[in-house]
């Protein structure tokens, strides 16, 4: 068993001792020694807990070793990127409605002819927005990238 997860079934060990405590579960016979039964007790939910454990891991295809970023190939995803896309997509609610619907529409792969039909403006006009929101745009990643 991994050493990061060993609290965490000492835990479920204890737990299962209490519960166990009760709901009467643990009955001592009187003419033992006190201290050896409860130890043995003690052993054998931990023997338990740890068969859960090792159970658990193969259900989930678990394999229980120090490094496992050892036996990955190529490139790694950071979790920082999806954070950052997260920024960005909010820093986009900063640029103006109306600009905002064209520069995302231009994003998706629509041409900028078939984004002024569809809102049913000019040309030009949709032209227009695109510049200004990708220049507004630009301005926000500027301050959003600006060390602190």
């Amino acid at each position: 068993m991994p050493a990061r997860d060993r609290d965490d079934v000492l835990q479920e060990c204890l737990i299962g001792a209490v519960v166990a405590v009760r709901e009467g579960r643990y009955r001592p016979q009187p003419e033992l020694h006190a201290r050896r039964i409860l130890q043995r007790w003690l052993v054998g939910i931990a023997v338990r807990q740890a068969a859960k454990y090792h159970e658990k891991s193969y259900r989930r295809h678990e394999v229980a070793v120090p490094d496992p970023r050892v036996y990955v190939t190529g490139r790694v995803p950071s979790p920082h990127g999806e954070v950052e896309a997260r920024a960005l997509l909010e820093l986009l609610w900063l640029v103006e409605p109306r600009e905002r619907k064209v520069l995302v529409l231009v994003v998706e792969g629509e041409h900028v002819s078939e984004v002024a039909r569809n809102l049913g403006v000019p040309q030009g006009t949709a032209f227009s927005r695109l510049r200004r929101g990708r220049k507004r745009f630009t301005a926000v990643l500027k301050r959003w990238r600006r060390p602190r």
